[in-house]
C-alpha cells in the first residue's frame, strides 16, 4: 500500500511539473510576442527585429526549428530595412547556424556569406572570426577543403592581428579538424598540439575546446598505435565533462574508449561503456550514429543478432547519416554481415550493393583529397610567379624614381622633421598613460584595502571558518591577477570587466554583511565576451558607493549595477541608497577622491584617442525625489573597435 501511495505521489508531481513547465513556456512565448506587438505599436524597427531575434532564439531553445528560422528572417527583414550592419551580421550568423544544424547547407552557407559582409561593413573586427571559422566548418563538411582551410586560417590571422587571444584554441582546434578531414594528418596533428599549449589558460580556451582538443589528442594517440596514452586522454575528457556539466563530453569519450577496448578484443567492457555513452549522447548526430553503429558491430560478435540487427538499422535510419558517408558505409557493411548470417541472402544482396557504390564514392573522395596538396602547391607556385611580376615592376619604378631624387630627399627630410614632433608629443603622451597606470594600479590596490583584506582572512582562519578564508583569498587572488593584467591594457573584454567588479565588491561586503547587499543586472543577450571597452574605469564609483555612501548610513545598504548596451557604447547604471551628496561630504566623497581624479585624466585621454566623447553623470537621488537617498550614477563606455 505504501509503495502504491508513492507510486501516485510520483505521478502526480511529474504531472505538476510538466504542467508548471507548459506554463512557464507559454508565459515566456506571450511576453515575446507582447514585445513585438508594443514595437509595432510605437513602429520602431530596431526594437522590432531585436524582438523577433529574441523570439527566434526561444524557438531554437525549445527546438522548435521552423518557427526559430521565421523569426529570425523577421529580424533579418527588419535590420536590412536600417542598414544595422550590426545586427544584420548577428542575426544571420545565427540563422546561418540553424540550417547548419538542420543539414540545408546551401541556405547556410549564404546566410554566413551575408553575415561576413555586413560585419566587414560594421568594422566589428571581434566578431568576423567567429562568421569566417563557421564558414570554414560549413565547406569542411560539403567536402570543399580548400575552402574550408582558407576561410578557418582568414579567421585565425585576424585574431592574431587584432591580438584577440579570447578562445584562440578553439580555432586552432577546429582548423586542425578540417585538415584531418581532408587527410591532411600531419596538419592536423600541428594544430591540435598548437591549441593544447592553450589549454588551461582560461583567456585563450574555453570547456568545449578543451573538450574537443582531448578528443583529438586520443585520435591522435590512435593513429600512432598507442590505444593506453589514448585511453588516458579520453580519461581527462570524461573528467572535464563530470567537472563542467558537459554530458556529451563524457559520451564521446565513452564511445571511442569503448571502440579501443573491442579492438583489444575485450568486448563486453565495450559494450558496458558504448551503453554508458548511448546514456549521455542523447540524439546528438555523429555520436549516436557512432554509438549505434559500433554497438551493431559489438552484439554481432557476441552472437546477438537480433540487437545487432535493431541497432545498424537505427544508424543506417538516423537523419543525418547522409552527412557522415563513412559512417553509413560501416552500417550497411554490418547489414550485410547481419542478413547473411541470418539467411536473408537477398537482403544482404541488397546492402552489399549499397556498401560497394558507396565504397567506391568515398574511395573517389580520398582520390580528390590527394590532389588537394597538388592544388595548393599549384597555388603557391603562382603566387611565387606574381612575387617576380611585382619584383620586376618595381625595379622598373626604382629606375624612374632616380629622376626625382632630390624632391624625394627634401620630402624625408620633412618627413622626418614632422615624424620626430609627433613622436616627442607621442612620448609625452605615452609617459602621461604610463603614470596614469601605476596611478591605476595604486589605487585599484592601495595597502589599506589589502591590509583589510587580509585581516579579514586572518579573522575567518582564527574562527576556523576554512572554507570562507579560502573563499575570500581566492577572490582576492583572482582581483590582484587581473588588476595586474589589465593596469596596462588598453582594452578590456566586457566579461573581464564585470568579473573584476564582482570580486571587488563581494570583497567589501564579505568583511561586512550587514552594510550592503547589491546585485548585477545585464542582458542575457549581450555578448560580453566579443565587446572590448577600457579597463578599470567603473571601480572608482563602487568604491565611492561603498566607503562614503554606507560608511554612515543607519539601514542597510543596497547597491545595484546595471550593463546595458547602446549603439556603440556600454552604459553602466550604478545607484545606491546611501547617505548622497549632501551636507559636508557632497565634494569629498563623488569629486576629490584620488580614484575619481585619476578616471577624469583617463577618460580625457581616451577621448583624445580614439576622437570620440564618452559621458558620465553623476545624480543625488534625493535631488530628484525628496523621499529617495544615495546616488544614480551613468557611465557610457565606448566600444572600442582595434
Amino acid at each position: 500500500m505504501l509503495y502504491a501511495h508513492i507510486q501516485r505521489f510520483s505521478l502526480l508531481l511529474l504531472v505538476k511539473l510538466f504542467l508548471f513547465g507548459s506554463v512557464c513556456y507559454s508565459q515566456d512565448l506571450i511576453e515575446l510576442e507582447r514585445a513585438i506587438k508594443f514595437a509595432e505599436q510605437k513602429n520602431d524597427t530596431l526594437e522590432l527585429s531585436r524582438s523577433w531575434y529574441k523570439l527566434g532564439i526561444f524557438h531554437d531553445k525549445n527546438g522548435h526549428w521552423e518557427e526559430s528560422n521565421h523569426s529570425l528572417a523577421q529580424a533579418l527583414i527588419f535590420a536590412q530595412s536600417i542598414h544595422n550592419h550590426k545586427g544584420i551580421a548577428v542575426v544571420a550568423n545565427y540563422l546561418a547556424s540553424n540550417y547548419s544544424q538542420q543539414g540545408q547547407s546551401d541556405s547556410s552557407i549564404a546566410y554566413y556569406s551575408l553575415a561576413l559582409k555586413a560585419g566587414v561593413e560594421y568594422g566589428d573586427s571581434s566578431r568576423l572570426p567567429i562568421i569566417l571559422m563557421n564558414l570554414g566548418d560549413e565547406y569542411a563538411s560539403r567536402g570543399e577543403f580548400i575552402n574550408a582551410a582558407n576561410y578557418a586560417i582568414s579567421a585565425i590571422r585576424i585574431k592574431e592581428h587584432i591580438q584577440d587571444s579570447s578562445n584562440l584554441a578553439f580555432f586552432y582546434q577546429k582548423l586542425g579538424e578540417i585538415y584531418k578531414q581532408a587527410g591532411e594528418k600531419e596538419k592536423w596533428e600541428k594544430y591540435i598540439w598548437k591549441a593544447y599549449k592553450l589549454v588551461g589558460n582560461e583567456n585563450y580556451t574555453s570547456i568545449k575546446a578543451n573538450a574537443a582538443i582531448y578528443n583529438d589528442l586520443g585520435g591522435i594517440a590512435e593513429g600512432h598505435g598507442e590505444p593506453e596514452q589514448a585511453l588516458l586522454y579520453y580519461d581527462t575528457l570524461i573528467q572535464i565533462g563530470e567537472k563542467n556539466d558537459y554530458p556529451l563530453a563524457i559520451g564521446i569519450a565513452l564511445g571511442n574508449s569503448a571502440s579501443i577496448f573491442k579492438q583489444q578484443g575485450n568486448i563486453d567492457r565495450a559494450l558496458n561503456s558504448v551503453l554508458k555513452s548511448k546514456e549521455y549522447i542523447q540524439k546528438k548526430g555523429y555520436a549516436e550514429i557512432y554509438d549505434n553503429n559500433l554497438l551493431s558491430e559489438l552484439y554481432l560478435a557476441k552472437g546477438n543478432k537480433t540487437n545487432a540487427l535493431k541497432y545498424a538499422l537505427q544508424a543506417v535510419n538516423h537523419k543525418s547519416i547522409d552527412y557522415n558517408p563513412e559512417e553509413k558505409v560501416r552500417a550497411y557493411k554490418s547489414l550485410y554481415e547481419i542478413e547473411k548470417r541470418n539467411g536473408n541472402f537477398e537482403n544482404a544482396l541488397f546492402w552489399n550493393e549499397n556498401f560497394k557504390q558507396l565504397s567506391d564514392s568515398i574511395r573517389d573522395k580520398e582520390i580528390r583529397t590527394q590532389i588537394l596538396d597538388l592544388e595548393i602547391s599549384y597555388q603557391t607556385e603562382k603566387k611565387e610567379k606574381q612575387i617576380e611580376l611585382l619584383e620586376a615592376e618595381n625595379r622598373i619604378k626604382n629606375e624612374r624614381l632616380k629622376l626625382g631624387a632630390i624632391l624625394v630627399i627634401f620630402l624625408m627630410l620633412l618627413i622626418a622633421t614632422i615624424l620626430y614632433v609627433l613622436r616627442i608629443r607621442k612620448n609625452q603622451a605615452r609617459l602621461k598613460q604610463n603614470d596614469l597606470q601605476q596611478q591605476v594600479l595604486r589605487a585599484q590596490m592601495n595597502p589599506h584595502f589589502i591590509f583589510n583584506v587580509l585581516g579579514s582572512i586572518q579573522n575567518f582562519m582564527i574562527e576556523s571558518d576554512i572554507k570562507k578564508a579560502a573563499g575570500y583569498l581566492a577572490n582576492f587572488a583572482s582581483l590582484i591577477r587581473s588588476t595586474l593584467q589589465y593596469s596596462t591594457s588598453e582594452t578590456i573584454s566586457l566579461a573581464d570587466e564585470i568579473q573584476m567588479l564582482k570580486n571587488y565588491v563581494e570583497l567589501e561586503r564579505i568583511r561586512d554583511p550587514e552594510k550592503f547587499r547589491y546585485k548585477f543586472e545585464m542582458d542575457d543577450t549581450l555578448e560580453s565576451e566579443f565587446i572590448q571597452i577600457p579597463p578599470m574605469m567603473i571601480q572608482p564609483f563602487l568604491e565611492n558607493a561603498i566607503k562614503h555612501g554606507f560608511q554612515n548610513s543607519k539601514k542597510s545598504g543596497e547597491l545595484t549595477i546595471k550593463v546595458v548596451e547602446n549603439e556603440e557604447s556600454i552604459e553602466f547604471i550604478i545607484e545606491d541608497n546611501g547617505v548622497g551628496l549632501g551636507g559636508k561630504k557632497k565634494e569629498t566623497a563623488h569629486h576629490q577622491s584620488m580614484a575619481m581624479n585619476i578616471f577624469i585624466e583617463r577618460r580625457k585621454l581616451i577621448q583624445k584617442k580614439i576622437k570620440k566623447e564618452f559621458k558620465y553623470e553623476i545624480i543625488n537621488r534625493h535631488d530628484v525625489n525628496p523621499d529617495l537617498s544615495g546616488v544614480l550614477i551613468k557611465v557610457n563606455l565606448p566600444i572600442l573597435h582595434l
